[in-house]
């Protein structure tokens, strides 16, 4: 009897030991977002990549005024649709004035973090900026997001972007 007790539990064991683990839902805000319009006989990209971990979002962007492109890295909080944006650097333009440490010309005067309080939401797929204390579904126009992509083409950050992202959702920015 106890021996085939033993037999029965060393099966059930490997059934379960057999099954997969059941898949994580996705987090809400990884993935990217892109938009691309024509400007004087060029297509002008603009993006959002995200990395969520638990409440942990972490973003590269890049956007396009006065004739430049500007790009930036943040990091924020997630709750539900909203991710609130602590913290960001790079390019100086309408979003910071600080670049990134490693990333500044000789002789900035600033780099490292600059506290920002903006705030990013996911309404139906698509990918809302605004201030604190928006909601992102309440009044939104769909041609007023920017729509998720599977993949941004030759309009991704450069490796070592992605590589800081990898670090940054991890705990290391």
């Amino acid at each position: 009897m106890r021996l085939a007790l033993v037999a029965i539990l060393s099966i059930a064991a490997g059934v379960v030991a057999a099954k997969p683990a059941p898949a994580q839902a996705p987090a809400p805000f990884d993935g990217a977002w892109m938009s691309c319009e024509s400007w004087q006989g060029s297509e002008i990209c603009e993006y959002t990549l995200l990395a969520q971990r638990d409440d942990r979002v972490c973003g590269l962007q890049r956007y396009f005024a006065t004739n430049a492109y500007y790009e930036q890295r943040f990091v924020g909080t997630v709750k539900e649709n909203v991710a609130h944006i602590e913290k960001i650097c790079g390019d100086p333009g309408s979003e910071t004035d600080t670049y990134c440490a490693g990333r500044a010309p000789s002789g900035a005067a600033k780099t490292g973090w600059q506290a920002i309080d903006r705030t990013l939401g996911l309404c139906n797929g698509q990918l809302f900026g605004g201030r604190a204390g928006f909601h992102p579904c309440a009044g939104a126009s769909r041609r007023s997001g920017v729509p998720k992509v599977d993949d941004l083409g030759g309009h991704g950050p450069e490796p070592e972007e992605r590589a800081w992202l990898a670090s940054c959702v991890a705990g290391t920015e």
